[in-house]
């Protein structure tokens, strides 16, 4: 099942997978993120690795285009970081300690600790009962059989469920920071309609805003996208800001705010500025297509790139790439999911009849 999903990964050059994984390429003797835009090899010539370390004691190089050693140079801590939760969140067999979590990456507890302190603000031991609890809620959904639900979460005994899980019902909803090159971006994380919702901003304003299942996927989606950054979490003075921004989305999800706009500090290309631009213009509660987007900015032809420019917006709801569907009156693509689109769609539809 891992191998299917990794390579699916691969084929999609799915950023969220980042860190998670490194695949080589037997032919060539190079690994790469999942990612790479790299030409897709065969799948029999793939191999997959938990970690550089292990591609590079294999004999394997590390891509020159992608560049997976070079955000490791950078930041081992966040490496062994996503590393840890990738562990964690595939874990479903009794229970876990962060001692034998530490043990599985090489490093001591109290290393293991100060990593989870400094980019999560909680400990090990917080994130695997916060992960058992997310899966557990899961299981109970999808089963009649509690027991089963309690085993296939990878909980020890139904106690833990009524002791330790209780006291502890989720993290904090602060969190992280990205950048590019030689920028500083404060980042955080919060629950919104939606669902958790992942927002970094420079000093200037937002760069980044994804919704997603996990926390330790939207981060790896974050790493991805400004591979250079300093990491950090959001100060404590920023706090308010971030309750301030977390409150107008969900106002605006609610159906009760027409308007999100929020200062914005992004990165484009020339043409993707002008898509999103003109995404910004397009009236609350209406939709274009991409063909009719392509012609209103001077491109008839680009129909392809706008929709690549949709795909590869970075802050969702307020670049509304949402309200654009396909020439055919169908839904279109999302990058966060068709479910969402709708709901979007559906909120602002009501809110205007």
């Amino acid at each position: 099942m891992a191998d299917d999903i990794y390579w699916q990964a691969i084929i999609e050059h799915d950023s969220a997978f980042n860190f998670q994984f490194y695949y080589g390429v037997k032919t060539t003797r190079i690994f790469c993120h999942a990612s790479c835009k790299s030409k897709t090899p065969l799948r029999k010539n793939v191999i997959y690795f938990d970690s550089i370390a292990l591609a590079q004691a294999d004999g394997y190089r590390a891509c020159k285009r992608c560049q997976p050693d070079r955000n490791a140079q950078q930041d081992t801590g966040l490496i062994r970081l996503l590393h840890a939760c990738k562990i964690i969140e595939q874990h479903n067999e009794g229970s876990l300690t962060a001692l034998q979590l530490a043990h599985s990456i090489g490093i001591t507890q109290f290393q293991i600790n100060r990593i989870f302190k400094k980019y999560l603000d909680v400990t090990p031991k917080s994130y695997i009962d916060q992960v058992q609890l997310n899966s557990l809620k899961k299981n109970l959904r999808a089963s009649d059989n509690v027991s089963q639900a309690i085993y296939q979460s990878g909980i020890e005994s139904s106690s833990v469920i009524y002791g330790r899980m209780n006291s502890h019902l989720g993290m904090t909803p602060k969190k992280y920071l990205k950048g590019g090159d030689g920028v500083t971006i404060s980042y955080a994380v919060g629950e919104t309609h939606l669902g958790l919702v992942l927002i970094a901003a420079t000093d200037k304003g937002l760069s980044f805003l994804q919704f997603g299942d996990t926390k330790h996927q939207l981060l790896a989606q974050l790493v991805a996208e400004y591979p250079r950054a300093e990491i950090s979490l959001m100060a404590e003075k920023s706090a308010p800001q971030l309750h301030h921004w977390l409150s107008l989305l969900n106002l605006y999800l609610a159906g009760c705010s027409t308007e999100l706009n929020l200062p914005l500090d992004i990165r484009a290309t020339a043409f993707q500025k002008k898509v999103w631009d003109f995404l910004r213009t397009i009236p609350y509660g209406e939709m274009m297509s991409y063909g009719e987007i392509a012609q209103a900015i001077g491109s008839p032809k680009a129909y392809r790139a706008v929709a690549n420019a949709c795909a590869s917006n970075n802050v969702a709801l307020v670049i509304p790439c949402h309200r654009v569907i396909s020439g055919d009156g169908a839904l279109g693509g999302y990058r966060w999911g068709q479910g969402r689109k709708r709901l979007i769609i559906d909120i602002e539809v009501k809110k205007i009849s």
